[in-house]
């Protein structure tokens, strides 16, 4: 069962790739800068691995994006907000990278959808809807 109800876990992360592919990338980097704001710990941890595994498919190690920050990886991963902002910003100067993050995030745990932002889940809960 997921956040949606009757939907299953890989329905939320279909809805989910397909609505983040087609949304414009300032947008997503907007709802996901919003969403970390109001996220619990431990969910802003699997958003800032998520953001990690982003870069990391693009050749850059967890170290590299750090540093390319301003930061570090045990700043990062435990929680502290100015090294987060530092991050957050990184990401934002990186196209698409927001866009693989949200879906890494969504496939790794399809229940976080409740934790993000009224944009990025009302369009998720829209694209079920309209199957």
């Amino acid at each position: 069962m997921s956040v949606f109800g009757n939907y299953a876990p890989a329905e939320v992360i279909d809805a989910a790739e397909k609505c983040i592919s087609k949304m414009d990338e300032a947008d997503v980097a907007r709802a996901v800068g919003q969403s970390e704001q109001t996220m619990s710990a431990g969910d802003r941890t699997l958003l800032i691995e998520a953001i990690f595994d982003a870069f990391r498919a693009r050749g850059e190690s967890s170290d590299d994006v750090a540093e390319g920050a301003g930061t570090n990886v045990d700043a990062l991963r435990s929680g502290n907000s100015a090294a987060v902002s530092a991050l957050m910003e990184y990401a934002r100067q990186n196209p698409g990278l927001f866009k693989e993050a949200a879906i890494v995030l969504i496939e790794r745990n399809p229940e976080i959808v409740s934790q993000l932002a009224p944009e990025l889940a009302g369009g998720i809960a829209a694209r079920l809807r309209d199957r």
